[in-house]
C-alpha cells in the first residue's frame, strides 16, 4: 500500500510538472511572439551628436547642443517609426558612448555597421561667429555617396523649414570629410538643425512644435527618397 501511494504521488507530481512546463512554454512563446522585432524594409540609424562630457556648442540660454540633439533624435525616432521605418539609435541617454572622443566615434561606427542601415542621419546644432546666420544646413560625405540624398533633404528643408521660420532659403548641401558619414556605404548625412548662436533659431530649437515639424519634414524626404 505504501509503495502504491508513492507511485500515485509520483505520477501526480509528474503530471503537475508536465502541466507547468506546458504553461511556461506557452507563456514564454507568447511573450517571445509579442516582443519579436518586425522585419522592416528600411532601417535608418539616427545619431544624436555629442553627449556626456562632450556637450558640443552652448547657446545663450545655457542649453547644450548634446541635449538638443538627443531631444530631436527621439522626436525623429517616433516620426520614422510612425512611417514604418526600422530605427536604430546610437545614443538614447545624455551620456556619450565613451568619454574618449575617438572611442566614442568608433562605438557609433560599430552601431551603424551592425545595423546594416539603408541610411544614416546624424543630428547636430550649428554655431557661427555672425549671430545673424540661421537656418538648417545639410552635410554629406565628400565621396558623393550621400549627395543626392543630401540635396533632396536640403531642398525640402529650404522650402518647408528655412523659408517658413527664417529668412534664408537658398542653402545648398555641403560635402566634407566627415567621420560619421563614412561609417557605411549608404546615404549618410549630417543635419545641423539650426544656429544656436542666433537668438531666433535658439528659441526654435527649444520649441517642441518646431522640432516636431522639422522631424516630420525629414521623414517626408526619407519616405519619398526610399520609395522612389
Amino acid at each position: 500500500m505504501i509503495i502504491s501511494i508513492k507511485k500515485s504521488g509520483l505520477a501526480f507530481f509528474v503530471a503537475i510538472v508536465f502541466v507547468v512546463a506546458i504553461s511556461f512554454s506557452t507563456l514564454f512563446g507568447l511573450r517571445a511572439k509579442a516582443v519579436s522585432s518586425p522585419i522592416y524594409e528600411y532601417t535608418v540609424v539616427i545619431d544624436a551628436g555629442h553627449g556626456g562630457i562632450d556637450g558640443g556648442v552652448v547657446g545663450s540660454a545655457g542649453v547644450k547642443e548634446s541635449d538638443i540633439n538627443l531631444k530631436m533624435s527621439k522626436i525623429l525616432e517616433k516620426e520614422l517609426e510612425s512611417r514604418n521605418f526600422g530605427v536604430v539609435m546610437t545614443r538614447t541617454t545624455q551620456d556619450a558612448l565613451n568619454n574618449v572622443k575617438r572611442l566614442d566615434m568608433q562605438a557609433r561606427k560599430k552601431i551603424i555597421v551592425d545595423a546594416n542601415p539603408t541610411a544614416v542621419i546624424s543630428l547636430h546644432v550649428n554655431k557661427f561667429s555672425d549671430s545673424s546666420r540661421r537656418g538648417v544646413q545639410v552635410f554629406y560625405d565628400d565621396t558623393g555617396i550621400g549627395k543626392d540624398f543630401a540635396t533632396a533633404m536640403q531642398n525640402h528643408l529650404n522650402e518647408n523649414i528655412n523659408a517658413v521660420y527664417g529668412t534664408r532659403s537658398n542653402y545648398e548641401p555641403i560635402g566634407g570629410d566627415l567621420y560619421i558619414t563614412k561609417c557605411a556605404k549608404v546615404p549618410s548625412i549630417i543635419i545641423e538643425c539650426g544656429f544656436i548662436s542666433n537668438s531666433e533659431d535658439e528659441k526654435l530649437l527649444l520649441s517642441q512644435d518646431f522640432c516636431e515639424d522639422l522631424c516630420r519634414r525629414i521623414g517626408e524626404v526619407l519616405t519619398s527618397s526610399l520609395n522612389n
